[in-house]
C-alpha cells in the first residue's frame, strides 16, 4: 500500500451507501475535536459522572473507575492504572477500546485485593482516573452505547445538504463497517497479522508485525523496520526501535534471548492484543463481504432468501438466536427489518458461526474461499487462547440522537449515540467522502 486512497480497500471497505456530495473536511485536528463517552445500563454516562460525586453503591468485588484520557492508547493506559493500584493489569476490566486521537471517558473495573492501594483519584501521563463506586463485573454486555461530540473542520456544506444527510442516516442507516481503529490507520496491519495467526504461521505473524511499514509512519520508525527486515539483526533493532513501540520491543527482547521462539515472543503481548489480531482478521472478512453485497445492489434493509437476521433492542444491540429468511417468511422478515425490530446480519467468522446462504452468504463464502479459510480455521491449533467463536454483526448502523449543525465558518458539529459495536468513522466517511483516509485521523496529508 503506497497511497492514502488505498487504505480503505486494504481493510475491506469499498463502497459508499449515500449518493450525496461529501462535505469534506478533517476530524481530530485536536484531540478535543473528538469526544466520546461510554454509557452503561441504567444510563450511566461516564463524562457526566466525571464531574459528579461518587455514586451511592454497595461494596462489591471490583472498584468502578472512570478513566479520562487525552491522545492516549486504551490498553497501555489501563495497564498503568492497574499497576498504580498495585493490581495486575489482567484484573482490570473494560467495555472496549477507545480512540487514541480523542478525549475519551470510559469505565474501568479494578479488582479489590488485599494488596490494592486505596486511591480515589489518580493522575497518569495524559490521563486521569476517578473512583465512582463499585461493580460486580464489567464487560461489553453492560455497555448500551457511546456518545460522540465531533468537530469536522474545513467542511463545506449548505444547511439543506446537512439536513438531507441527517434525514437519510436516521431513516435508512449506513453500512456497519468495522472502522479504521480495528485495523490501524497509519499502519493497517492488525488483520494481516491475524491472517498469519489463523493460518498457523506464527513466525510470519511476528515478522510482519515487526517489519511491515507504510509511508505514513515517522521516518525513524520506517527506517528501523526496514533495517530489521533486511538484516534480521535483533540487537540493532532494539537500539533502533523507539521506546514508544513497546509491543515490538517486548517481542524483540524475547527473541534476542530465545532464538526462534516466535510463539513465546507473541505471547509476550497482552492476551487482549493477541485476540485483537484474530478479531481484526474476522472483521476484514466481514467488511469485504458487506462491500461485495453492496456492489451487487443489495440494500441494507432488503432481506433475501438465505439471509440471517436477529432481534435488536432500542439501543441497536443484537440479542437472541439468529433466524433465517426463507421463501415463506421473507415478507415478514422485510417488515420487521423496516420497523427496526430486527436487522440483517453477516457473521464476523469464528469457529461457531452459522453461515448464511443467499447472496450475502455467497459473498462471505467467496471472500473466505479466496483467503483459504473456513469457520473451523478460527479454532486455532497454535495459540489456542486467541481462538474466536465469531459474532453475528448487523449490517446496518443507525445512530440515535443524531444532530448535524454549523457552529462556525467551515466547522460542522456532529453529535450522536452509537451502539457498542458501531464506529463513528463509518458515519464520518459517508458524510465527508474523503479519498484520503488520513483525514479521519487529524492529518492534513492531501486535499482529496
Amino acid at each position: 500500500m503506497s497511497s492514502c486512497s488505498e487504505i480503505e480497500a486494504t481493510i475491506g471497505i469499498e463502497r459508499y451507501y449515500i449518493q450525496l456530495q461529501g462535505i469534506g473536511g478533517i476530524v481530530k485536528m485536536e484531540p478535543e475535536d473528538f469526544v466520546v463517552s461510554e454509557i452503561l445500563d441504567g444510563g450511566l454516562d461516564a463524562s457526566i459522572l466525571w464531574s459528579k460525586d461518587p455514586l451511592p453503591m454497595e461494596p462489591a468485588r471490583n472498584a468502578l473507575w472512570i478513566l479520562r484520557k487525552r491522545d492516549r492508547e486504551t490498553i497501555p493506559t489501563v495497564s498503568k492504572l492497574a499497576k498504580k493500584l498495585n493490581v495486575r493489569p489482567l484484573k482490570a476490566m473494560i467495555c472496549g477500546i477507545k480512540d487514541r486521537r480523542a478525549v475519551t471517558y470510559q469505565f474501568v473495573a479494578i479488582q479489590l485485593t488485599r494488596k490494592a492501594v486505596n486511591y480515589s483519584h489518580i493522575t497518569l501521563n495524559g490521563a486521569e482516573a476517578k473512583r465512582i463506586g463499585y461493580i460486580d463485573k464489567l464487560s461489553s454486555s453492560k455497555l448500551i452505547g457511546n456518545r460522540f461530540e465531533i468537530l469536522i473542520r474545513g467542511a463545506e456544506a449548505a444547511d439543506d445538504l446537512l439536513q438531507h444527510y441527517q434525514e437519510f442516516i436516521q431513516e435508512m442507516g449506513i453500512p456497519n463497517f468495522y472502522g479504521y481503529q480495528r485495523f490501524g490507520l497509519l499502519r493497517p496491519v492488525t488483520h494481516l497479522v491475524g491472517r498469519h495467526i489463523v493460518r498457523g504461521d506464527i513466525r510470519g505473524a511476528v515478522e510482519l508485525f515487526l517489519s511491515h511499514t507504510t509511508d505514513f509512519e515517522p521516518e525513524r520508525v520506517r527506517a528501523a523496520r526496514r533495517a530489521l527486515a533486511e538484516t534480521g539483526d535483533l540487537a540493532s533493532a532494539l537500539k533502533d526501535f523507539p521506546r514508544s513501540l513497546s509491543y515490538e520491543r517486548r517481542i524483540l527482547t524475547h527473541l534476542s534471548s530465545n532464538t526462534g521462539d516466535y510463539l513465546g515472543a507473541l505471547r509476550r503481548l497482552p492476551l487482549r492484543i493477541r485476540k485483537l489480531f484474530v478479531h481484526a482478521y474476522s472483521a476484514y472478512l466481514f467488511n469485504k463481504a458487506l462491500s461485495i453485497s453492496l456492489r451487487d445492489g443489495y440494500r441494507l434493509d432488503e432481506p433475501a432468501v438465505g439471509d440471517l437476521f436477529v432481534r435488536i433492542d432500542r439501543f441497536q444491540r443484537p440479542y437472541g438466536r439468529p433466524m433465517q429468511a426463507t421463501a415463506s417468511n421473507l415478507e415478514e422478515a422485510a417488515r420487521r427489518v423496516a420497523s427496526g425490530e430486527v436487522s440483517i446480519i453477516i457473521p464476523s467468522p469464528g469457529y461457531l458461526s452459522w453461515m448464511p446462504r443467499g447472496p450475502r452468504g455467497e459473498a462471505l463464502k467467496y471472500v473466505m474461499d479466496e483467503e483459504g479459510v473456513r469457520p473451523s480455521s478460527f479454532k486455532l491449533r497454535v495459540m489456542r487462547e486467541a481462538s474466536t467463536t465469531g459474532t453475528h454483526r448487523p449490517i446496518m448502523l443507525k445512530p440515535l440522537n443524531l444532530h448535524l449543525a454549523k457552529v462556525d465558518r467551515g466547522i460542522i458539529k456532529l453529535q450522536m449515540n452509537l451502539p457498542p459495536s458501531g464506529y463513528a468513522t463509518s458515519i464520518l466517511r459517508e458524510l465527508m467522502k474523503k479519498r484520503c483516509a488520513l483525514a479521519y485521523a487529524g492529518l492534513e496529508h492531501c486535499y482529496t
